[in-house]
């Protein structure tokens, strides 16, 4: 069943449904997969975004402060959340603490239509938080129109630690944060990053508001990627058109992409091949990035890298970055400057003004799949972008020999090729790779599968004698002497291997049918729990 639904999910990662998704309001539990990579919970409607936001929130499957740490989901379809006031998913505080998000959640380019977030809370966002390596993945959001009374807002997540990763996403809309504390902050992706977190290939669209009214104590900051930077973060290939505001009797920051960081030895800032074209204001102001240490005004400009550009009339009164013309930026000079062999930008597609745009090309390998002695189903999903792809192959053989073979397959969308004449009772490795129209390549890893034994001999008792079977805890073997034992998954997967053994544990093994084979003889043996 399990590699049936790997297709049926490659299948819903290429094919939108017929409409798109309009939000009543409710949350109802998803009731499609397990979480895990190959087989992860499919988000079909707002109503399984809702019920993922309920989970998370109340700390269902939490690992201290991390809820579904490890667990896969993906969207299927594009969602109209209908204007419909939004809670976030998760509920922390600036200082990540409460419970947040520690799972790979991926859009695979679908897109949130129509989000509404009025909040109090101290960070809110589609997300409140992504921690612990938690991934937010291939998501865009319109129409958002956030605003916020708390301290921190952004349009993708309100706070970002831990090893976390927000890759190719974007926003388009407002976000206005107005309050009267000590500081707030906003930024078109996240609020604040830290704790060794990674920005990449994300961008904003639309216009951020951050005004503090605390009067001679009271900080803003505002940031068209990020609004606060800390510990080891890196934004890199991202671009911000919005414009950016930050308002404070004390002190204002604003930047086309990061706000500030902090005074910190700790910190290792960089925003790396990144380019702003909205406009920013605030009493300090940068084209891409504003201050370090907006309280402490030593500064230690070690905590900070910055190779990135801004249009030469949207800079500032910092002098972090690097200033363009409208013309350069149009170039296929700065095209390849900002992305070269990377593939990170391509040209625009007339929705950016003549500006570079986010390639958003990516891929997916699945696990093998109908697994025979003889054959096995490899599948891929290929999702082009803006990039041109010309050719796109599977490359496969016997583990230990490294000469490929290569089956070529289409170049976009969901792909899979069937393997024929195998050699039953082996390993296999594979991978997936393919070329752009300009001659750099894609791919690499390896992958594996074992096939399955070439029939089922069964184990006669004047030969050999299995006890007990069915079992839950040891097969004891009898009449033999010992030897070699592998046991497999009836697709033919190596489960476990051990040498001159006339005793085996499997209590670490899941219930169900699993062969043994037995010095080349093979049988049967049924797993109880």
């Amino acid at each position: 069943m399990k590699k049936i639904f790997t297709t049926v999910i490659a299948i819903l990662l290429t094919i939108n449904a017929f409409a798109e998704d309009v939000w009543d309001g409710t949350a109802s539990p998803w009731t499609h997969g397990t979480g895990v990579s190959s087989d992860p919970y499919l988000i079909e409607t707002a109503e399984n975004l809702a019920y993922l936001a309920q989970k998370v929130n109340e700390g269902y499957q939490a690992q201290g402060q991390a809820v579904f740490k490890g667990v896969y989901f993906l969207m299927t379809d594009d969602f109209d959340l209908n204007n419909i006031n939004w809670t976030p998913i998760g509920n922390v505080n600036m200082n990540m603490q409460g419970y947040y998000f520690a799972g790979i959640f991926d859009g695979w380019y679908h897109n949130i239509d129509h989000l509404k977030i009025q909040s109090s809370a101290d960070v809110c966002g589609l997300f409140a938080g992504l921690g612990d390596r938690g991934e937010i993945n291939h998501l865009s959001v319109t129409n958002g129109n956030i605003t916020s009374t708390g301290t921190g807002a952004a349009g993708i997540v309100g706070g970002v630690a831990g090893n976390a990763w927000v890759y190719q996403c974007s926003f388009s809309g407002s976000i206005t944060v107005n309050n009267n504390g000590s500081f707030c902050g906003a930024g078109g992706i996240a609020a604040v990053a830290s704790g060794f977190s990674y920005i990449c290939q994300c961008s904003f669209h639309g216009s951020i508001n951050v005004t503090n009214n605390g009067g001679f104590t009271g900080a803003a900051g505002a940031g068209g990627i990020v609004g606060v930077g800390l510990d080891e973060t890196m934004v890199n290939y991202c671009y911000n058109t919005g414009t950016i505001t930050a308002n404070a009797m004390l002190l204002s920051v604003a930047a086309g992409i990061m706000a500030a960081t902090t005074n910190d030895d700790q910190n290792n800032i960089g925003i790396i091949c990144s380019y702003n074209v909205g406009t920013v204001s605030a009493a300090t102001k940068g084209g891409i990035f504003g201050m370090i240490s907006p309280i402490n005004p030593m500064k230690n400009e070690n905590t900070i890298t910055v190779e990135s550009y801004y249009l030469n009339t949207c800079g500032g009164n910092t002098n972090y970055g690097y200033s363009k013309t409208s013309a350069e930026m149009k170039s296929d000079e700065f095209l390849n400057l900002i992305s070269g062999n990377m593939h990170t930008f391509a040209k625009d597609n007339g929705t950016n003004n003549g500006y570079p745009i986010n390639s958003l090309f990516d891929y997916k390998v699945w696990e093998a799949s109908e697994i025979t002695h003889n054959s096995a189903k490899l599948s891929a999903t290929i999702h082009q972008g803006h990039e041109n792809i010309v050719s796109a192959a599977f490359y496969y053989n016997v583990w230990n020999i490294q000469d490929e073979i290569e089956v070529a397959v289409p170049t976009d969308g969901y792909v899979e090729v069937t393997l024929e004449n195998l050699e039953p009772d082996t390993d296999y490795w594979f991978s997936f790779g393919g070329n752009f129209a300009y001659g750099d390549s894609f791919g690499g890893g390896a992958y594996d599968f074992h096939t399955a034994i070439d029939g089922l001999v069964e184990i006669s008792d004047n030969d050999n004698h299995i006890y007990p079977n069915p079992t839950s805890d040891f097969i004891h073997i009898e009449n033999i002497k010992p030897q070699s034992v592998s046991i497999y998954s009836l697709d033919g997967k190596l489960i476990k291997s051990i040498e001159t053994a006339n005793v085996i544990d499997v209590r670490d093994l899941n219930e169900g049918i699993y062969l043994i084979n037995i010095g080349g003889k093979v049988g049967k043996v049924i797993i109880e729990r």
